[in-house]
């Protein structure tokens, strides 16, 4: 019976993606017990998964590093006598390391597990609108897939996330200061990495007027420089607060575990959030939930458009140029309107939250 003792498991980026990788390692520690796992991901992303009990070792990989600097990773990594190679990124880069780790598949030993990335079949619907998607697992569960082959066991694919004690006290205190009780707001993300999905601005800064006139106090949340954030907490008149480029990944999900609910783009935020068991509504626009991101949690929605877009879907990630003539016609017929009947009252909308 195969048991290896030291596995390294290889994802490289995005935040998100790192976030639907957690199960893996639960459920590898459930199988193998007593084996070490090691990530392996880009520079600045594996922190996401910090202080994860189920991960022994970290190592950080730069996308820019010289040949060199890579042929010396890959001596030091071959150095660790890993058994088990678990490439849930499945890159040229990944392919190279795991190539030159198992001697281009001479070595019986480390085995190598690695996903099926699907892209194929993603790009017939992008392209051609041929849908091979609709009975595919989840991304976090086709993750899971390499091991889910070789064990009997029925895995869990929720995902997790574990906030050290100084992301608790960071999010203690900003929450405090700005008198905010857990479960007692909403949560906004209405950034992107790239335009096609991005709800309009003017939506969301419709739908933050009827949150406020609601009585919710609003969080808006994500990386640092981004304008829409910026843009969005100018001109209101209430609770609204920009924690945009303040918090790291793993602070924002501890203040996201705070929220009632997250309002967010097909986006990093939804995964973070999920991880501490928040509900997500997610808008979707250029993607669709046959690519794998779709939310998981019972309370959690997705919005789409009503209308038939023969150009939807258009991109893997948000990446590329709108080709509607009317422009994000999959995202601005999606209307403060449908979104805010799916957002509860607040519990304190007749009452006041403090007492002095």
């Amino acid at each position: 019976m195969f048991n290896p003792r030291k596995i390294l498991i290889i994802r490289f980026s995005a935040l998100g993606d790192l976030v639907l990788t957690s199960p893996i390692f639960r459920e590898l520690k459930r199988v193998y017990p007593q084996a070490e796992l090691t990530l392996l991901s880009s520079s600045g992303m594996g922190s996401v998964l910090a202080n994860n009990p189920h991960i022994d070792h970290y190592i950080s990989h730069s996308r820019k590093e010289s040949v060199a600097e890579l042929t010396d990773l890959i001596r030091k990594l071959g150095q660790e006598k890993f058994e088990l190679i678990y490439d849930a990124h499945r890159s040229l880069r990944s392919i190279w390391i795991v190539w030159n780790l198992s001697g281009f598949g001479l070595f019986k030993s480390p085995q190598v597990w690695s996903i099926n990335k699907r892209s194929w079949r993603r790009s017939l619907l992008i392209r051609f609108k041929i849908n091979l998607l609709k009975k595919s697992p989840p991304q976090r569960q086709h993750l899971l897939s390499p091991l889910q082959e070789r064990t009997q066991l029925e895995l869990q694919n929720h995902t997790e996330l574990f906030p050290n004690k100084d992301a608790v006290l960071a999010v203690k205190e900003f929450m405090e200061i700005n008198r905010l009780l857990p479960n007692r707001f909403i949560a906004i993300g209405a950034s992107a990495s790239y335009p096609l999905k991005c709800w309009p601005m003017q939506n969301y800064h419709v739908l933050i007027s009827n949150l406020i006139a609601s009585r919710w106090p609003v969080v808006l949340v994500g990386g640092a420089n981004e304008k829409e954030t910026s843009q969005l907490e100018k001109g209101f008149r209430g609770e609204i607060h920009n924690t945009a480029g303040d918090f790291s990944p793993l602070e924002s999900a501890e203040l996201l575990k705070h929220a009632k609910l997250v309002v967010t783009n097909d986006t990093s935020v939804s995964h973070l959030a999920e991880a501490v068991s928040t509900p997500v509504i997610v808008l979707f626009g250029s993607t669709v939930r046959e690519f794998g991101y779709a939310p998981f949690l019972q309370e959690s929605q997705i919005v789409e458009t009503n209308e038939v877009l023969s150009c939807r879907p258009c991109s893997r990630d948000g990446r590329g140029k709108c080709r509607n003539p009317n422009y994000l016609r999959c995202l601005t017929t999606i209307t403060p309107e449908t979104v805010m009947p799916l957002i509860p009252e607040p519990e304190n909308k007749y009452t006041d939250l403090y007492e002095d």
